[in-house]
């Protein structure tokens, strides 16, 4: 099964007034890397959220939000006298007459009314409730990501299986290049003997074309590619997402296609050493977003 890297995943948990609500947001990355944010009233909860999401996750860059909304209650505010008795000097200080204005004006301006920071709850109480709903979060995540990762399956499936019939048209041409190399070499050799009116023995020719076939010689690398395939398929098929397998495999593939491409010296085997890098190639950018 595979995973993407990229998905988002929210959840809130409410109790006796206390909501608390989790946002993950997850993009590609090498490594797990957790960007975090939460809320002043359980800021002790914070260094434990990138051990939790190390329990599920393996890769990707994880923005996590966590809010807290708590009952308001009267101790929850207060007026802050500093602020308000600045206004009335200001205002004084511009001649200005606020015999008109009532409390209510008062409150409306910034910094006169604050809202306590929750910091006097009781956080040992809120953290188990911030868990629960962060954990369910990644779960809400991973069900995005599990979904996402299908589809890619099913894509790098699809692309496996145009490698394999493009390795068996090279693997079908592949013995015609020596004997055609043969027929173009012996050719060549009788006109440029009967030009020179002298006579040449078979041996020399055919040890040129030993040498010839020893040196486009890509059963090795079709062999290795048929390997490769079976073992981009297992891995897909695992229960855990094997993105890092993957992306070797993808490097293994890139360089045995390279390969036959140096020693095919074949205008149909360069074709099909072309299509099959554009496939690996599609296939790469997919495997950057697996987990």
């Amino acid at each position: 099964m595979l995973l993407s890297m990229t998905g988002q995943g929210e959840a809130t948990y409410s109790s006796e007034g206390v909501s608390i609500h989790v946002e993950l947001r997850s993009v590609n990355n090498r490594y797990l890397k957790a960007v975090t944010k939460v809320s002043d009233s359980i800021s002790r909860f914070e260094p434990q959220v990138e051990s939790i999401l190390r329990e599920f996750l393996k890769r990707g860059s994880i923005q996590a939000t966590i809010r807290v909304r708590l009952p308001s209650k009267e101790s929850d505010y207060r007026i802050n006298s500093v602020a308000i008795q600045s206004y009335m000097k200001q205002i004084r200080d511009l001649g200005e007459d606020f015999s008109q204005l009532n409390a209510s004006d008062f409150l409306l301006l910034p910094g006169v009314l604050e809202q306590a920071d929750g910091s006097g709850r009781d956080d040992d109480q809120l953290i188990p409730l911030a868990k629960k709903a962060l954990v369910s979060a990644i779960h809400d995540l991973n069900r995005m990501r599990a979904a996402e990762g299908e589809s890619m399956a099913n894509q790098l499936l699809k692309s496996i299986d145009q490698l394999d019939q493009l390795v068996e048209r090279v693997r079908e041409r592949a013995p015609n290049i020596v004997d055609e190399y043969r027929g173009r070499l012996e050719t060549k050799v009788r006109k440029v003997l009967a030009e020179l009116q002298v006579e040449s023995a078979p041996f020399d020719v055919l040890k040129e074309v030993l040498l010839y076939a020893d040196k486009c010689d890509i059963q090795e690398e079709l062999v290795r590619l048929k390997s490769h395939f079976q073992q981009f398929r297992k891995a897909i098929g695992e229960d855990e997402s094997q993105g890092r397998k993957l992306d070797f495999l993808i490097q293994e593939l890139f360089r045995e296609t390279n390969t036959i491409g140096s020693k095919g010296n074949d205008s149909i085997v360069s074709q099909s050493v072309v299509e099959m890098k554009t496939i690996i190639e599609q296939m790469r950018e997919l495997i950057q977003n697996v987990e």
